[in-house]
């Protein structure tokens, strides 16, 4: 039930702030969520081959999950080099899935009990991002590629899918860090 699974994530789950140990320790491996709203563009596989003329064509909520590798106490801007030294972070996550439809249904409805059945196979989203963490808050700003999700939409009856297609996008996201697989202390 969904009351299982909540139930299981909060026994595991970092509390409340874990983000700021990713800012302030030198290195971290975590398993990490990312939730916010994305622009990209999206290239479906044989309808849209002309590569990113066009962006951004698309616009939603993204929501991936998977292994983050982060280097925090970093300046802030990493070619400029602005806002000195600490509280930022430059992450790489590699997406395993997705679970963007299913947040933004979340969004509009939250009084539902149920939702129609939803398969792995539905939400799996390889990808890579570059994730910018900001001064000192959750918010960070990502860059990246991933295969879209064929989940596309929600609803309280049905599930929407579509074909298989591949996104680039800009995002901002709250910086939701599950479990540390590891982390080195500050220098």
């Amino acid at each position: 039930t969904s009351d299982e699974v909540e139930a299981a994530i909060e026994a595991v789950a970092l509390p409340t702030g874990s983000t700021r140990i990713k800012r302030e320790t030198s290195f971290n491996v975590a398993l990490n969520a990312y939730c916010g709203l994305y622009a990209g563009k999206e290239q479906i596989k044989g309808i849209d081959e002309k590569g990113l003329t066009g962006f951004p064509n698309t616009f939603g909520v993204s929501a991936p999950i998977g292994i983050s590798i982060s280097k925090g106490r970093s300046c802030g801007l990493p070619i400029l080099g602005a806002f000195g030294e600490g509280h930022f972070s430059h992450s790489l996550l590699f997406s395993i899935v997705d679970i963007g439809a299913l947040t933004a249904f979340r969004f509009t409805d939250t009084s539902t009990q149920s939702v129609p059945n939803i398969q792995l196979k539905d939400i799996i989203s390889p990808g890579i991002f570059y994730s910018w963490g900001i001064l000192k808050s959750p918010v960070s700003i990502n860059i990246g590629w991933q295969m879209g999700p064929l989940l596309r939409e929600v609803t309280a009856t049905h599930n929407n899918y579509s074909q298989s297609y591949s996104r680039w996008s800009i995002s901002i996201c709250i910086d939701l860090p599950l479990l540390n697989l590891y982390t080195k202390p500050k220098d």
